[in-house]
């Protein structure tokens, strides 16, 4: 009998020893795998880091450009009234108005009335004989009696 005590410690042993060491490797793999996706995590950010600061490089290259060409035009501008303003004897700009009002003058087709004669006339507007709006002067209640 003491040997068959001896044998179920002994699987008893071994089935704790294999779930200990069963658990104990699971902790050291996901310690492992949690490095891992850490790892993988740090260089997808890094690597996104990276596409972003190259992006920024690229708009700010784009805004720079157009802020120069802004200032160049607006610069352009300021000379152009400076010139004018202190110089009187110097021909101004008309911004071709009268051309542009010639041109449109000639370019317009006036719409002419048609004169129309008719054989009939509206009674309301007859020029003769209906007596609607004529001025007379017999007054339409003494003709009752």
């Amino acid at each position: 009998m003491d040997w068959i005590v001896g044998l179920l410690l002994l699987v008893c042993g071994g089935i704790i020893g294999f779930f200990a060491a069963k658990f104990s490797q699971k902790a050291s793999s996901d310690t492992q795998s949690g490095l891992a996706i850490e790892q993988d995590l740090k260089r997808l950010m890094s690597e996104q880091a990276a596409i972003h600061i190259s992006e920024s490089r690229q708009l700010l290259a784009t805004i720079e450009q157009q802020s120069q060409l802004l200032k160049e035009q607006l610069e352009n501008y300021e000379s152009l009234l400076t010139q004018t303003s202190h110089d009187p004897e110097q021909p101004q700009m008309n911004y071709f108005g009268e051309q542009a009002a010639a041109y449109l003058r000639n370019q317009s087709q006036v719409q002419r009335p048609v004169n129309q004669t008719t054989d009939y006339q509206p009674r309301d507007y007859a020029k003769a004989g209906t007596g609607l709006f004529k001025g007379t002067a017999k007054s339409s209640s003494s003709t009752g009696e």
